[in-house]
């Protein structure tokens, strides 16, 4: 049997909603395929503070955090009492939601399937096809996503050259990584209609690692992308490819939310607080004044189980407006408690 310990990390961390994204997840496959098809025990889920790339390794490593942070959704320590077990009622809340809502469903049609950067040095050693006895999974976040760069890594895109790492997987015999904020994107404009056949135009107000990541899928996928005025400037290796006017975007991302200067008809702000309110205003703020930064979260973490971490798996995945709306659900289970 499979077991795979995962954990997000960087600073600051508090206010991830991965773990019960990956809880949603797991649970969903272990209801549609079996214990003994899906061969994979959720063994642990860890928020790492740290600011080093080294600090989310000796974790891996290490197996437990010393000092787990509280959870903002909780406001108990991460993994102890009080936090799994609200984590785990959650889950079963999120799992009873059999439908998503129909105010999240596609205009287009999802894919998953394309990888999230061009990489013209793919990995020698193929990514397994099942889970091997110890895996590790990670999510990284600020400021880790521009520190990983090792050749004991072996990454399945160009995430290390464009320095946006954001998932990490160890399955028993050596690391890999990849950077799927851009992915994530890509599926969340097909989600809303956008084909890239037409070579749409993308504006982004951003330079940090997920943007990096999406400006090179989006080129990849064979979009055109306008650079919006933004504290940090993306490298010259991708600046000089955005070149669309931003008269012609037709999906807009700010990461900058100082700025926010990124526009389109369709705006994800990838940012994400806690909610208040019961599930109704929940769901109802989502689309609100732009994509809520959920959609992102969601997307891009299926986009990591499809890539990187089960890609055996991806075609019984959860669809982004399914799992966005379970998440929804849970978490509006944690507000009661919180």
């Amino acid at each position: 049997m499979g077991g795979v310990r995962y954990a997000v990390a960087g600073n600051p961390i508090t206010h991830s909603l991965s773990p019960l994204l990956l809880g949603l997840v797991h649970a969903r496959l272990l209801d549609l395929l079996g214990k003994k098809e899906l061969n994979l025990d959720l063994e642990s889920s860890n928020l790492v503070p740290t600011s080093t790339i080294e600090g989310a390794l000796a974790w891996g490593y290490a197996g437990a955090v010393p000092d787990p942070p509280d959870w903002d959704y909780t406001g108990a320590p991460f993994g102890k009492f009080r936090t799994s077990k609200l984590l785990e009622k959650a889950i079963l809340v999120g799992m009873a939601i059999e439908d998503a809502d129909e105010r999240f469903s596609p205009v287009g049609e999802e894919d998953f399937l394309s990888p999230s950067l061009d990489s013209p040095k793919p990995p020698l050693t193929p990514l397994p096809t099942g889970f091997l006895s110890t895996e590790i999974w990670a999510n990284l976040t600020t400021p880790l996503k521009h520190q990983l760069s090792s050749n004991a890594v072996s990454a399945i895109d160009a995430s290390m050259e464009y320095q946006c790492v954001n998932a990490l997987r160890w399955d028993g015999q050596g690391w890999w990584c990849a950077g799927l904020d851009g992915a994530g994107v890509v599926s969340l404009a097909k989600h809303f209609g956008i084909d890239f056949q037409d070579s749409p135009v993308l504006s982004i107000c951003g330079g940090g690692g997920a943007a990096r990541s999406v400006v090179a899928a989006w080129l990849a996928a064979g979009g055109g992308v306008h650079a919006a005025l933004s504290r940090r400037k993306l490298p010259d290796s991708l600046r000089g490819s955005c070149t669309a006017p931003g008269k012609d975007a037709v999906f807009a991302v700010n990461f900058d939310s100082e700025y926010n200067s990124a526009e389109a008809p369709l705006i994800l702000n990838a940012t994400y607080q806690a909610f208040h309110g019961d599930v109704e205003t929940m769901l109802s703020s989502m689309m609100a004044t732009g994509l809520n930064g959920r959609w992102l979260l969601v997307a891009q973490h299926l986009a990591c189980w499809s890539e990187l971490w089960a890609p055996h798996l991806r075609e019984v995945l959860p669809s982004i407006d399914l799992l966005l709306t379970q998440l929804i659900h849970a978490e509006a289970l944690l507000n009661e408690y919180a």
